[in-house]
């Protein structure tokens, strides 16, 4: 794991010197350290879901190697997907239960450090891709895996519970509104309100630095706060840390387009981040207020055991 670990860190590193000031660095060197992330990422989620970790080490670093040699644009955009939705899952599996305020915060950080290592492969491999869809099909991919992934973890729809369907039935209320509204307003709002719009976000562009991006600070974020909470005392925890893939996937992609500022993309991240923070608190205190953190069962004082649920250390497969 400690090789695993400086090996993560010199790969971001070497993808970083593509958005960083760096004096000339050399082509290879971004497009090297995001081919070598999507092997540690895939290492990394295999091992969290108890697959065949060198299969898929092997698997990756042979499509790394092709992509590499190859030079191909459209081997480049695939794999650009690919790290994409690898390192956005990967920041919620990499996750433990968290219990107090600075476990919570702990595993938030965790999350965004593991999707921003993805996010600066992305700007690394530098692939030619459309960002509306190549931001349509991570965030799309990396919530069915994501949700595939706790469907096992979770043992089927029988794990979910009330709260867990409630949480879906909102976020996908939530997740459909945002698209639909932003597409319909972009299709046949007035020209007086898309202009209003768009001078207000010149104005926190220009005053603030970014802006914050309404999946991370509605949806991504505050689902990732309340899941390793709940995931504390309920399994079910895991239903809403799927959803939490969203915001991971926002972030990994923040640096997909080609036009994109570091520093803009950086100022967002943010300003989403601590927003997102502090409703997902505010939810988590929502949560235990009216159930005690436990659920129906722990405040009737059944199923005392499950109060405080053990999961695997954050190294060891979670099953």
């Amino acid at each position: 794991m400690a090789l695993w670990f400086a090996a993560w860190l010199a790969a971001s590193a070497a993808a970083a010197t593509s958005v960083v000031g760096v004096i000339d660095p050399p082509e290879w060197l971004a497009e090297t350290g995001g081919a070598a992330l999507i092997v540690l990422f895939a290492m990394a989620l295999t091992r969290r879901c108890g697959g065949r970790v060198w299969l898929w080490a092997v698997l990756t670093a042979g499509f790394a190697a092709a992509v590499l040699v190859a030079q191909d644009r459209t081997l480049f955009s695939s794999a650009a997907v690919l790290v994409a939705i690898l390192g956005a899952v990967l920041a919620v599996m990499a996750t433990r239960p968290a219990e107090t305020f600075g476990q919570v915060l702990r595993e938030y950080i965790v999350a965004l450090l593991v999707s921003i290592s993805a996010a600066l492969a992305v700007a690394g491999l530098n692939a030619p891709v459309a960002s509306d869809r190549f931001n349509l099909v991570v965030l799309g991919v990396s919530l069915l895996v994501a949700i595939g992934l706790v469907w096992q973890l979770g043992a089927g729809l029988h794990g979910l519970g009330r709260r867990g369907f409630i949480m879906i039935v909102v976020g996908a209320v939530l997740i459909a509104g945002l698209l639909v509204y932003s597409r319909f307003l972009r299709e046949y709002g007035s020209e007086a309100l898309v202009n209003q719009i768009d001078d207000t976000v010149a104005w926190m562009n220009d005053r603030l630095g970014g802006v914050p991006r309404p999946v991370e600070v509605l949806v991504g974020f505050p689902v990732l706060i309340w899941g390793v909470s709940t995931r504390a005392r309920r399994r079910q925890g895991w239903w809403m840390c799927a959803f939490a893939a969203l915001g991971t996937a926002t972030v990994a992609t923040s640096l997909a387009a080609p036009t994109v500022q570091p520093e803009y993309a950086g100022w967002s991240l943010l300003y989403s981040a601590v927003l997102g923070l502090l409703f997902g608190l505010l939810v988590r205190r929502v949560d235990i207020l009216f159930t005690g953190g436990g659920g129906q069962r722990v405040r009737r004082g059944d199923d005392v055991e499950e109060q405080r649920r053990p999961e695997p250390g954050r190294t060891e497969p979670l099953r």
